[in-house]
């Protein structure tokens, strides 16, 4: 499974007037909102809001490979004064991995024969005179099962009351992958305040592509 990641701006464009087919239109996700009860009177809460995801057709027309916009609003309500940090992202996994190799060290030769082949299933093309060369080519596909890979949007410090992450129309791009394609979110926060440290995180719904 090979990952690709773009961010590709938000302006506004008469799509209609440039004769280009608009995206299709995003599919929302549930927000989710987690609160942690410290010590001392410790509190400090992480949701995300504002999440979606737009498929689109792969450019090259490969089954094999995915294409999606997501939209994603992080947020942090940490105690005043606290210090630390909010990141956030995607997991993402495949089914299953494909791996396609090219194999034409096997079987190479040169004779004095007539003829000029491709491997025992392939075209042959015969010629009079001079020597031939052989090479045996093989194509090898390789499933796996599919892994799970982290995908970090970005991180900031935390700022005074309410600290937001936002993403928009973050570009990922899968190939080589069998089956369905899996997608979610997720946002970490760390803060420190006084005698407390703590760490909570949030996670959201799985996207099925």
């Amino acid at each position: 499974m090979n990952i690709t990641t773009t961010v590709l701006g938000t302006a506004a464009i008469a799509l209609s007037t440039l004769g280009i087919t608009p995206m299709a239109s995003a599919t929302p996700m549930a927000p989710h909102e987690s609160t942690y009860h410290g010590p001392a009177g410790f509190e400090l809460t992480i949701g995300h809001t504002d999440q979606s995801y737009r498929q689109v057709p792969a450019l090259n027309a490969m089954p094999t490979n995915r294409e999606v916009f997501l939209d994603n609003t992080a947020y942090v309500t940490a105690p005043g004064g606290a210090t630390g940090d909010l990141t956030s992202g995607y997991f993402v996994a495949c089914a299953v991995d494909l791996t396609l190799t090219v194999d034409l060290g096997g079987g190479i030769s040169v004779d004095a024969g007539g003829s000029i082949g491709f491997g025992s299933s392939g075209p042959d093309a015969s010629v009079d005179v001079g020597p031939s060369i052989s090479a045996g080519m093989d194509l090898n596909l390789s499933m796996a099962p599919g892994e799970i890979k982290k995908i970090d949007v970005g991180s900031r410090a935390l700022d005074p009351g309410t600290t937001y992450l936002v993403n928009r129309d973050f570009h990922l791009m899968v190939g080589n992958c069998a089956g369905p394609l899996n997608i979610y979110s997720w946002a970490t926060v760390t803060a420190t305040s006084g005698s407390v440290t703590a760490t909570n995180s949030i996670f959201g719904d799985t996207m099925f592509l």
